[in-house]
C-alpha cells in the first residue's frame, strides 16, 4: 500500500512558482480569488474535486501528482515476522543485503493484545531503522494473529502513521509461504509454536489445519512440549511415561517438575513449546517414549500433508516444512518417510522466515503481493 499523504497545498505552491504564475494570475485563470489560492497553499482549505482536476489539466500534471506527496523511491526493505515466541525485524537494501536485524518478544495480538503488539512493532521499527528515513522504506509485517478479527485493519492503520514509502501487513504464514515455496506450487507446513499448512496452486491457496492449540492435535512445538510434560509427569505419578524426559526437564529447571507447574501455566503456550526439545534429546539417547511422541506427532502432520497434496494434482508434489521444528530434520525425517513413503521428496527449509517478509516487502513496493 502506498502512503498517500495529501500535500495539495505545498504541491500547488511549488508547481505554480515553477510555472512562473503569480497567485493573482492563477486566481484569474480559474475564476477564484487570490485569497482562496492563498488558503489552499497554506493548507487551511482544499478546493472541490472539479477545481483540482481543472488545476491538474492547467499545469499538465496528474491529479495524484497535485494531491499527494512526491513518491519517494524505496531504497530499503523492512521485513517483520512476528509469532507467539518472538518478533524479528530485518532491514535490507534494495538488493536484499542485510543492514540491521532486531529480535524482540512475542507480537501475536490474540495472545498479548493489539496495543502491546503495536508497542513491540514501534520499538522494533525504531531500532532497526535508526538513522534511516522511513519514507525510503517498503515494509511488510506478517504476524501470527495478524488477520484475526479486525487486527489486519488495525495494524495497517498503525503502520500508516510511520510515513513508509510503501507498507502492507498480514499473517506470519504469508512470510513462511513466500520463503518456503518461492511462488511455486506445493504444500508448505509451518511447524512452529503452532502448526498450519497451505497448499498453493498458482495464486490459489488452500488452508489445512492451524485452528489453534486448543484444537490442533499434533505437529506443533506446543503439541510436542505438551506431550513431553505429560510423559514426564506420568513418570512421576508411576503411570508410565519417560523418566529420561523427566530427568532432562528437571535438570534444566533445577527443581522438581511439579514445583514448576504454576510457572508453566503462567508462561503460556510458548513456554510449553520450549519443552519440545527434551523429546528430541531423549530420542537421541534411545528413549522409546520419546520415539512414540515423535511418531504420534509426525503421523498427524503426514495426514495434513496428504490432505494438502490432493489440491496439487501431483502425488509427489513439492512439500516444504519450515518453522522452529526444522532444527530437528534428522530426527523427524525417518518418520515422515514412514508415513509418506520413500518417494515423497520433503524439504526442510532452514531459511529465516523473516526473509519471506523481505520478499513480500519487495512485492509491496512493486505494486502488491
Amino acid at each position: 500500500m502506498k502512503d498517500n499523504k495529501i500535500e495539495f497545498g505545498s504541491n500547488l505552491k511549488k508547481i505554480r512558482k515553477k510555472a512562473g504564475i503569480s497567485r493573482v494570475k492563477l486566481a484569474e485563470m480559474i475564476s477564484y480569488s487570490e485569497k482562496a489560492i492563498e488558503k489552499w497553499e497554506a493548507g487551511s482549505s482544499v478546493p472541490p474535486v472539479t477545481t483540482i482536476c481543472k488545476l491538474a489539466e492547467l499545469f499538465e500534471i496528474s491529479v495524484d501528482a497535485l494531491l499527494y506527496a512526491p513518491k519517494t523511491e524505496a531504497k530499503y526493505l523492512l521485513g517483520i515476522d512476528g509469532g507467539g515466541t518472538k518478533t524479528e525485524f530485518l532491514l535490507t537494501d534494495s538488493d536484499k543485503k542485510e543492514i540491521a536485524r532486531v529480535k524482540l518478544g512475542p507480537s501475536n495480538p490474540v495472545d498479548i493484545g493489539i496495543e502491546n503488539t503495536k508497542k513491540i512493532l514501534e520499538r522494533g521499527i525504531r531500532q532497526v531503522c535508526e538513522g534511516i528515513s522511513l519514507r525510503e522504506v517498503s515494509v511488510f509485517a506478517g504476524l501470527a494473529g495478524g488477520i484475526t478479527g479486525d487486527n489486519k485493519e488495525q495494524i495497517n492503520a498503525f503502520l500508516s502513521q510511520f510515513n513508509f514509502a510503501f507498507y502492507d501487513n498480514g499473517s506470519d504464514t504469508a512470510n513462511a509461504l513466500s520463503i518456503a515455496l518461492k511462488g511455486e506450487d506445493g504444500v508448505a507446513v509451518i511447524m512452529g509454536t503452532g502448526i498450519i499448512a497451505f497448499s498453493q496452486v498458482g495464486s490459489t491457496k488452500h488452508r489445512i489445519g492451524g485452528w489453534g492449540y486448543h484444537i490442533d492435535q499434533g505437529g506443533s512445538g506446543y503439541n510436542f512440549g505438551s506431550d513431553a510434560l505429560d510423559s514426564a509427569l506420568k513418570s512421576i505419578d508411576g503411570r508410565g511415561g519417560s523418566k529420561l524426559i523427566k530427568d532432562l526437564m528437571e535438570q534444566h529447571l533445577a527443581e522438581p517438575l511439579p514445583k514448576a507447574i504454576a510457572d508453566i501455566y503462567q508462561g503460556g503456550k510458548a513456554y510449553v513449546a520450549s519443552f519440545a526439545r527434551f523429546v528430541f534429546a531423549a530420542f537421541n539417547q534411545g528413549d522409546k517414549e520419546a520415539e512414540r511422541i515423535i511418531d504420534k506427532n509426525v503421523k498427524e502432520v503426514a495426514q495434513i500433508i496428504t490432505a494438502g497434496k490432493k489440491f496439487l494434482g501431483d502425488e509427489n508434489g513439492k512439500v516444504v516444512i519450515c518453522g522452529g521444528l526444522c532444527n530437528y530434520e534428522k530426527e523427524l525425517m525417518p518418520f515422515f518417510k514412514k508415513y509418506l513413503g520413500e518417494n515423497q521428496h520433503i524439504t526442510f527449509s532452514n531459511e529465516s522466515v523473516v526473509d519471506g517478509a523481505i520478499m513480500l516487502a519487495e512485492k509491496t513496493k512493486n505494486g502488491g503481493n
